[in-house]
């Protein structure tokens, strides 16, 4: 099912998320502060991390930094609504989600569940290759280059340069490329587009440009030069 931390320092929550989370079969690790969080990350396996922004030790933040460097795997923020900077904070550091407290344990186990499904069907190859100029967008093996410098994305980031890649020039509306990447249950949550877009133009550099906004239809990956090869 999936290997999943919880790094959350009020009890009553993060007995409340295990208790549901155990309940549909998942394994779940536990964590009071960043410290633990840490050396829990580093001695066994982890496919989804659960991470609350306000902690004793390392701030939630600087725990999702810390992970993101080392790991794609999807991080989901556990958010009081008074931690708004910290959330972007959060997703700018890498976050792949934000769930607001109070939150519904169905609410949540959706969003555990649509990472997960995402993970496992990214474990598929594709042996396609896209290169517009020195951008270099390995298909099946998942990495993006520019001049054959390696491109650090997030699982989340990555998928959504893959979906437009794959459909070079044409326009993917916004609930259609909501749907592919997140999910249908996301169905126009369009601020999680603006976001991710906008961190991965950030990492794109020269060929942000590439990423266009088409007002009022979605989005299209633009190319005068594409080159697919097998």
């Amino acid at each position: 099912m999936g290997n999943i931390l919880i790094v959350e320092d009020d009890p009553s929550i993060r007995k409340l998320v295990r208790v549901n989370l155990v309940k549909r079969g998942y394994t779940v690790s536990e964590a009071e502060d960043s410290h633990k969080a840490l050396a829990i990350f580093q001695e066994q396996p982890v496919d989804l991390v659960l991470l609350d922004l306000v902690l004793p030790g390392l701030s939630g933040v600087d725990v999702c930094a810390w992970i993101r460097a080392r790991s794609d795997v999807p991080i989901i923020i556990l958010s009081a609504r008074l931690e708004e900077d910290l959330k972007v904070a959060a997703l700018d550091a890498g976050a792949d989600d934000y769930v607001t407290k109070p939150f519904g344990s169905e609410e949540l186990l959706a969003r555990v569940r649509s990472f997960l499904r995402r993970s496992y069907v990214s474990a598929k190859t594709d042996e396609n290759r896209v290169q517009i100029g020195d951008l270099l967008i390995d298909l099946g093996a998942r990495r993006v280059f520019i001049a054959e410098n390696d491109i650090h994305l997030t699982r989340t980031e990555y998928a959504l340069l893959a979906e437009l890649a794959q459909h070079m020039d044409a326009i993917i509306t916004h609930d259609e490329l909501i749907t592919r990447v997140w999910g249908p249950e996301y169905r126009g949550s369009n601020h999680y587009l603006h976001t991710y877009l906008g961190r991965l133009r950030k990492k794109l550099g020269e060929y942000a440009d590439l990423l266009e906004t088409v007002p009022g239809m979605g989005y299209n990956l633009h190319s005068k030069k594409i080159i697919i090869a097998n």
